[in-house]
């Protein structure tokens, strides 16, 4: 599962990034600006819908498995329409659920609706990396995605204000947003180049086959299919701060409002080091920077075993930030080596499964730990199931070092 960095150093001034990469990037930044996230679709549902909370917890969870579903169905569309079209169906089905939130008030038919937006939430990401893995050479991967996670970033940082100042005056207002964000990403999208023609045209009638074929192809390399199971692990950890996390620093006396200032600290620290951490680490072999991110992981979430105030749950989360920020770029520009050609959205695709299976496993599991056996309990096992995985990524290495 290792391979030497691809970022290599070469010469210090590097080469402009293309423009179809930039029209990606602002895409990106816009569509993770407006896109309806479950914190704003619980308040809108409350604020438009007159439902109760109990049905809004049911919906929120729908929404979790769209976005299970969306990274799947992403990964092949990509891979079989090209990035163009995998982005404007997905801007499409966010405008349809959108419409069908503004327009209806019946919790099945609003069920279908959150379906669909956790759908759209994931099924464009797949085609940034099919965009990067045909425009870029392999040595400009790494700085790539790590661009397009800034990207993201900043418009998570900039999402929660606006969509607040917007849902305090309609919550329909919050759903133009959304709109209007998705019909932008669509516009660039179009500028994106179509699909690459197939050297052998697909037997008539394979199309299932071809699908399934897509997604099951990850799971079914032996080095892809490790890395997603570590990356699950880690996942599992990291996706804590949704869930076990705000309710253990509730416990310990802190506000939400407090909650909310520390874990702003996240996007920050990305928004002002991402770039300058992506180039400080390039000369370090992928297989290093993995083992690293998951040890900072399991140390930043192992050390909130011993926060009691709101500067220890920072100190704490600035480490496991840093391993974020290792993994993330790393592990996309990972998966694009180890596809096959045409293969680069689906393997895509199956990281962000993973990854969104972290949350619908890991968050229950977590606040049922917290609930039984205390936070001390939690964040020891968060600790020893992180190291774990930095030991895997350890005897890899090892296995595969030249003798």
């Amino acid at each position: 599962m290792t391979d030497r960095a691809t970022d290599r150093p070469g010469a210090e001034r590097r080469a402009p990034l293309p423009g179809v990469f930039w029209l990606l990037f602002t895409g990106v930044l816009l569509n993770r600006l407006g896109i309806l996230v479950p914190s704003f679709l619980a308040l809108f549902l409350a604020a438009e819908s007159g439902i109760g909370p109990g049905v809004t917890g049911i919906l929120v969870g729908v929404w979790g498995a769209g976005s299970v579903t969306g990274s799947l169905a992403g990964g092949v569309l990509a891979d079989r329409t090209g990035a163009r079209g995998a982005i404007l169906v997905s801007q499409a089905t966010a405008i349809g659920a959108c419409a069908v939130l503004a327009a209806v008030t019946q919790p099945a038919v609003l069920g279908v609706a959150a379906f669909l937006a956790g759908c759209a939430s994931t099924l464009h990401k797949p085609a940034g990396t099919v965009v990067v893995a045909r425009a870029l050479p392999e040595s400009e991967h790494v700085r790539a995605f790590g661009l397009l996670y800034w990207a993201s970033n900043i418009g998570a940082a900039v999402s929660p204000a606006v969509s607040g100042f917007l849902l305090s005056a309609s919550g329909y207002w919050l759903v133009a947003l959304n709109v209007t964000t998705a019909l932008a990403y669509a516009g660039l999208a179009r500028r994106l180049p179509g699909p690459r023609p197939r050297a052998e045209p697909a037997p008539a009638g394979d199309g299932g086959r071809e699908t399934l074929r897509g997604l099951l192809a990850p799971f079914r390399s032996p080095q892809t299919a490790w890395f997603l199971a570590l990356s699950f692990c880690l996942a599992a950890i990291y996706l804590q701060k949704q869930s076990a996390l705000p309710l253990d620093m509730k416990a310990h006396g802190l506000s939400s409002q407090v909650y909310g200032l520390v874990v702003s600290l996240n996007g920050f620290l990305i928004i002002t080091t991402q770039p300058l951490v992506s180039r400080l680490t390039r000369r370090l072999a992928v297989d290093v920077q993995f083992l690293c991110a998951a040890v900072l992981v399991a140390v930043g979430f192992g050390a909130n075993a011993l926060a009691t105030g709101p500067w220890s749950y920072a100190a704490a989360l600035v480490v496991w930030t840093a391993g974020e920020m290792l993994l993330v770029p790393q592990a996309s520009a990972f998966l694009v080596r180890h596809a096959p050609p045409g293969r680069a959205g689906s393997y895509q695709g199956a990281y962000g499964f993973v990854w969104n299976l972290g949350l619908v496993v890991g968050a229950p599991m977590g606040m049922a730990v917290l609930q039984s056996q205390g936070s001390a309990t939690l964040w020891t096992a968060a600790l020893l199931l992180g190291l774990s995985v930095a030991a895997a990524h350890t005897l890899t290495m090892l296995r595969r070092r030249p003798h």
